[in-house]
Parts: C-alpha cells; structure tokens; sequence
C-alpha cells in the first residue's frame, strides 16, 4: 500500500496540516501509521467528515452521467477553451481531473479530485476515478473500499433510476476492463441498455465490445464497433467514440484483417494524439497482437514511447486486480511483447504466423518463447497458454 504525508493529505483536502494530525491522532482515518512525530496516511484515503458542523446540507443530486466528458466533443479546441464554456468552477475541476484521468497521469487526477467537495454531484464519478486508480495501482483493498461505497451509494439514491443507472455502469467498469465477462452484469452480458439515458449508451457500448472480446464473440464485436461509429460527431470526436475505435481495430486483428486495421488505428492516432489520450491505447497495447508498436513506432515514435511506458506502468496492477477477481494466476513477469506472443498461442498461431504477426522472423519468435518458458518455468510453449488465459471460474464480488 502506497502511503501520502500529512502534509500532502492537508493539500489534497483544502485543510491545514494540523487538521490531518487531529483525524489521526483519533483514530478517524483507517490505516494511518505514526514514523516519530510523523503521520504517513493511505494513499487513497478519504477526509473524514466534519462533526463540528451541527447540521449539514442535504447533498445535491448526482450529476445525469458518469462522465461529464461524454457530453463534450473535442473538436480542436484547447482544454482550456472548452472548460472555459461549462457552467462553474466545479464543472471545470471535474473535467481537469476526467482529462488527466484518461490521458493516463492517475496521480495528478487523483490530486484534482481529492480537491472536489465532500458532497459533489460528481461523486459517482468521483469513485468510478478511485477503482480506475486502483485497477492501475493494483489495489485490491483500495478498490474494494470504493465498490463497497458505490454500493452504499446505490442505497442512498434507490428512489433516482437516473443516479443507479450511472452506478450500474460503474461497476460495470471494473469488470469489463479487467476481462472478467462472467463477473459482468446481465444487462451488459445481453446488450440491454434500455435502462440507461442516451449520452451513456456509447460508452456502454464500449463496455459491451470488452464483454465480447473476453467471450471471443469477434465478429459481433467489430459489428457492434462499426454500427456505433457510423454515425460519429459532426465535429471532432468524444472519448466515447475513441475507445470504440480502438475496439474496432481489435476486432479486426483478431480477424486478421490487419491491413484495414492499421488504416484505422493510425487514424484513431491522428485524432487522440493532440490531446495526449493515449492511456486507452496503453490499455490495449498487448490485445492488438503488435500491431500498435507497429503502427506507432513508425509514425508517431514520442507517443509509442509513452504509450508503452503506461502499459507498464498499469500492467503489474491490473493483473493483480485481476488474479485476485478470478482467483487466477496470470502471469506478471512477460513483457509487452511477450504477451502478445502469449496472446498469439492462445488464439492457435503456429510459430511462422506469429512471426508474420509481429513483423519478425520465426527464429526471433523461438528465442522468445524459449525466454518466457524460462521465466515461466515450464517445458512447452503450449504450457505457457494457461498463464495468460481468461479463466471464468469462481466468481469473486467486490459489491459486499
């Protein structure tokens, strides 16, 4: 577990570091540990509530979305010109922090979110922020402290189908992304999104190709990619349409389909690129078989380099979020490409088609697999497929 000063608390929650000191010293924030005349705090705790005050105000109502950037469309715009436009200082600090979020920089977002008010109509999205940062952290307790305040959440709000709609696809979030499809709920496994306000249906849709692409339903996968993207914004794009993008492009490499692949992930490039929203493409580095380095070490060299530094950075923690929903074991210690390689023999690739998958030579694909059966300890390459396989077995639920 990651721990934060006093100090560093005090500046994330608007208070004087005194303040912090106080919350500890009385036992009000749960893990904190004493060094000397030192607090040192978990890294995702949360300010206590202030019992000073005699009554406090009613929170407002969750915001209609769980994204506030799902309604905005980048469109060339800055940032800073598009957040000029929305309504109040809130609004702003909300689309700052989803901004960072997805461009990969989980501390600074977490920074911008730790100074949101205690009672935000952002607070959905608030905690759908904190199981991201976990996911990539890898922290298991850190995420299911969030989950279970979702869940609190739900209760609070059961009387507003719009607030448990936007929880709904929260949760929903977490097992999707980690491709855990059986743990997914059933409105997701089937499609059904009738219950959801318009503007999320395209990221539920999203979420639905993950769904697919963990139960290896291809061909509907790229169905569902091309019909959402049929229509796209008038101007520019949303992060919506980004993801389902980058889905397509899976789709299609699953399929082989790789020269129309390339077209579309280097156009789905050209558009996320100016913005710096490159963690979707980290996220999904290892699933696209090698044709990302592919495409991105040749074109755009600055943004592959740091797109493979947020794969490793998000890789290690991911897995162990995952080990531990599925109660597997799969494997941290390949490298990106040595997933992909992995990846590669789960779908039944001989060692020649491989190699013309990742645009290297078949001896180059041998001496690979002989490194990971060393890292792996085990004798056979067919022997390393378990490791990296999407086991289905004993549900673990976060929602307690």
């Amino acid at each position: 577990m990651k721990y934060i000063s006093a100090s560093e608390a005090a500046r994330r929650w608007g208070v004087a570091p005194r303040a912090v000191q106080r919350y500890c010293a009385s036992g009000k924030i749960e893990g904190a540990k004493k060094y000397g005349r030192a607090w040192m705090l978990p890294e995702d705790a949360e300010r206590p509530p202030d019992n000073r005050k005699k009554a406090e105000e009613p929170p407002p109502q969750p915001y209609p979305g769980l994204f506030l950037m799902e309604n905005l469309c980048l469109d060339g715009r800055s940032p800073e010109e598009i957040a000029a436009e929305l309504p109040d200082d809130e609004s702003r600090r909300e689309f700052f922090w989803e901004f960072a979020l997805i461009q990969g920089k989980t501390k600074a977002s977490m920074d911008i979110c730790g100074q949101m008010p205690r009672n935000t109509r952002f607070r959905i999205t608030v905690l759908h922020g904190r199981n991201i940062a976990a996911i990539r952290g890898g922290r298991y307790h850190a995420l299911c402290r969030s989950m279970h305040a979702l869940n609190s959440l739900r209760k609070e709000q059961c009387a507003s189908p719009l607030a448990l709609s936007c929880i709904d696809l929260a949760e929903a979030v977490v097992y999707a992304s980690v491709y855990a499809p059986d743990h997914c709920p059933r409105w997701l496994q089937e499609g059904d999104f009738s219950h959801l306000p318009e503007d999320a249906k395209p990221f539920a849709l999203y979420l639905y190709t993950l769904y697919l692409n963990g139960t290896e339903q291809l061909q509907r996968m790229l169905g569902v990619t091309e019909a959402a993207l049929a229509h796209p914004s008038r101007r520019g794009f949303t992060v919506s349409e980004l993801y389902l993008r980058i889905m397509r492009v899976n789709a299609l490499v699953a399929l082989d389909r790789r020269e129309q692949a390339r077209e579309l992930l280097a156009h789905a490039l050209e558009t996320a690129i100016p913005y710096g929203l490159l963690s979707p493409f980290s996220e999904q580095l290892a699933t696209m078989r090698g044709l990302l380095e592919e495409v991105a070490r040749r074109r755009f060299p600055e943004a592959y380099k740091q797109i493979r530094k947020g794969w490793k950075e998000v890789f290690t923690g991911w897995t162990e979020i995952r080990n531990r929903i599925l109660d597997t074991e799969n494997t941290k210690l390949l490298t990106a490409r040595e997933y992909q390689i992995a990846l590669l023999l789960v779908d039944g690739k001989s060692c020649k088609e491989i190699a013309q998958s990742m645009n290297t030579t078949p001896a180059g694909i041998n001496y690979s697999l002989q490194i990971m059966r060393e890292k792996l300890g085990v004798k056979k390459s067919r022997d390393i497929v378990p490791f990296v396989t999407w086991s289905k077995e004993q549900p673990h639920n976060l929602r307690k």
